[in-house]
């Protein structure tokens, strides 16, 4: 009767810590299920298709890419936002890992777009070809010593000029890249062409290693760490490829 008495509470507590591993272990299988199949979803919007990490939007929630990089649908047009402004994606290349992005504000309104300069967040992206710098002011003071590429917009006229050194005369400037072949500056039809053309970048955060295992990337709540999901949970012996790499080429300053 001793011995029972004695083994008898050894065994109810094994009893009960098997049951507590298994239940601290199910909420942790769940969320691995969870973001392998979440994040096994890939964009469509348009002309948009099959994109994945590290975009994140539409049907892949915000643990599936990198908290900058969200791409908006609507009506079938793709939008990212790039140090506050915003950009149309005209073509994405999931091979390539390239986007062809346009300023929005430019399409809507060329005299009154957002007064901030076309500038990338070089942590996620690279020009993936060359541009020139353009240089739009507004606002300006007419004096003989501006230049003499004028650009007509209603109430005021636009000084335009090759390079990123601003108009001082004028209240303010905005420069945008535009193609290397854009020569006639005071042509309104065509600088609006060159702008509304957009330019090719590449995003630099990769999960090629992870995925070619079949596995699908994740990001890691605060921390920002991204992590390989296989189907069964976090993959043992993989990690992401979460190296930059600097552009093929760059944006030209003049």
């Amino acid at each position: 009767m001793a011995s029972h008495s004695v083994h008898l509470p050894l065994i109810t507590i094994l009893h009960h810590s098997v049951i507590f591993l298994v239940l601290i272990k199910i909420p942790s299988c769940l969320s691995a299920n969870d973001a392998y199949r979440n994040c096994g979803n890939l964009i469509s919007c348009g002309k948009i298709t099959n994109l994945g990490f590290p975009f994140w939007g539409k049907n892949r929630t915000k643990e599936c890419g990198h908290p900058l990089m969200q791409l908006i649908c609507e009506k079938e047009i793709g939008y990212i936002t790039i140090k506050d402004v915003q950009y149309r994606v005209l073509e994405a290349n999931p091979d390539s890992h390239t986007l062809k992005i346009t300023r929005e504000d430019y399409l809507q309104d060329f005299c009154q777009p957002k007064h901030v300069n076309t500038s990338l967040d070089t942590q996620l992206y690279v020009y993936e070809s060359p541009y020139q710098n353009l240089t739009l002011s507004y606002g300006c003071t007419r004096s003989e010593s501006l230049p003499t590429t004028v650009i007509p917009c209603i109430g005021e006229d636009v000084y335009s000029q090759i390079g990123s050194l601003a108009v001082v005369s004028c209240k303010t400037s905005v420069v945008v890249p535009v193609p290397l072949s854009l020569v006639e500056i005071n042509d309104f039809t065509k600088v609006h062409q060159a702008i509304t053309e957009g330019f090719v970048v590449r995003w630099i955060k990769e999960c090629n290693k992870c995925e070619s295992s079949g596995g699908v990337c994740s990001i890691e709540g605060s921390s920002q760490q991204t992590t390989c999901y296989c189907r069964d949970g976090p993959c043992p012996n993989l990690s992401p490829d979460i190296k930059t790499s600097s552009g093929t080429s760059e944006f030209i300053e003049n």
